[in-house]
Order: C-alpha cells, then structure tokens, then sequence
C-alpha cells in the first residue's frame, strides 16, 4: 500500500507538488497521467524515497519514507520497489545477465526470493527473460547496446521484476516505443506483475495506455499546483 497525505515539495523555492492525499492499494495496477513538466517524475521520485518532502508523509506498506534516514531509504527501495526507465537505463559495461541480477546485488531479501524460483540467479534471470519472450542463449554474448529495442525492454523488465519486488514503478517506459509495440510492453509487465502480485505504478503523459489499467490518475486532479506553475 502506497499512501500521500498533506505532501508539499518545493524545488529552489518553488512549489512542485501539493498532494492532500494518494492511495495505492496492494496489487493496485495504477496509470498517472501527466503532461511534460507537471511533476511526474518528482512524485515518482517522492514515492520512491529517492527525494523527501518538505511537509507531509510518504507511507508505503506502513513504513514512513519521509522519517527514514538516507541509508534506510536506500535499503527500503532496494528491498521493495523494482524500476523501469524511460531509456531502460541498462548499464554497457554489464553483460545482459549481469544488468538483470543488479538489483539482487542490492537487496539480500530479492535475491533470496529469486534464488526460491531458480537455482542460481543467473538461471532466474534467463527464465524472466523466457517468460518475456526471448531465448537468452541466442543474445547471451552480445552487449546490451547491441539489443533491439524490444529486447532492451525484456531485459529492464526482468530487471524490474527479478526478486518479485512489491512495487513496480515505470517512469514513460513506452515513449520510444510505436502503438503496437506500446500495447506489448504493458501486456508483457501486467502478465508478469499479475503472477507475482506486483503493485505496478506507470507514469506517461500518452493518454492511448490509460484504458488497459484498473485505475487512471490525472497528477492534475490530485496535485493543487498548476502545471504553468510548476515550469
């Protein structure tokens, strides 16, 4: 469970976000739209515990972010919230398998529920990547630069999901993307979210994916600030 009450958050003195209150529930799959410069990434970023707000609460699963310290944030986020980025962010110097095990370099409790599915962690991430479609052995060697596009998207969603994670945050991960392409992505992340029980959070400005989603959020009808202000 995700939940925002009175959060304000300021940046160089300027107000960005007046949230009065944001529940997420459990297993929740949550689409918040947004225009370019409305804050989406500031409340992914709050949300995350990446950031803190000046006043209010950031509460996720009955664990206050915003009184943690910035060490017991890290760890809360490692342990619990899996990322999809608007790049994918996949890191060159790390082979294919290697960027898709990272978050259980992070996180002992992901790894161990990794490690429940497969007998090693490498083995987990080339069954994600099965389930996402691919046949790893036929990529193994390549860099992930090399990859397609569609690949490189398999690969930051097995990232995301390796250590089945209770929360999934996509932060515009279908902005590179064509409408077919769009449509597969999310079918792909909500097949897997639904086996694993994920909570999936999927932040884009592209109104066309809000109707494959329980729940529609416009950050305008939550957040008091007006956009024009926020820029």
């Amino acid at each position: 469970m995700i939940e925002l009450n009175n959060m304000q958050f300021s940046w160089k003195e300027t107000l960005i976000l007046n949230i009065e209150h944001l529940r997420i529930c459990a297993n929740e799959k949550v689409f918040i739209q947004g225009e370019s410069g409305s804050g989406k990434s500031t409340l992914l970023n709050l949300m995350a515990g990446v950031i803190t707000p000046q006043k209010g609460n950031v509460i996720i699963n009955n664990k206050q972010l915003n009184t943690m310290k910035n060490a017991q944030r890290d760890n809360f986020r490692a342990n619990h919230i899996g990322f999809i980025f608007q790049q994918f962010n996949l890191i060159p110097y790390l082979n294919l398998i290697e960027n898709i095990i990272l978050p259980c370099k992070f996180s002992l409790s992901r790894k161990e529920k990794a490690l429940k599915h497969s007998k090693s962690l490498e083995e987990e991430a080339i069954r994600l990547l099965g389930n996402l479609g691919i046949n790893a052995s036929a990529i193994l060697s390549r860099n992930v630069n090399e990859l397609s596009i569609g690949q490189q998207q398999r690969v930051a969603i097995a990232r995301a999901l390796i250590g089945s994670p209770e929360i999934i945050i996509a932060d515009e991960p279908t902005s590179a993307l064509d409408s077919k392409h769009k449509t597969s992505f999310v079918k792909m992340l909500f097949d897997e979210c639904e086996k694993e029980k994920i909570t999936l959070i999927f932040v884009s400005h592209d109104e066309s994916l809000k109707s494959h989603f329980q729940r529609c959020i416009k950050l305008s009808s939550i957040n008091s600030v007006k956009s024009e202000e926020v820029e």
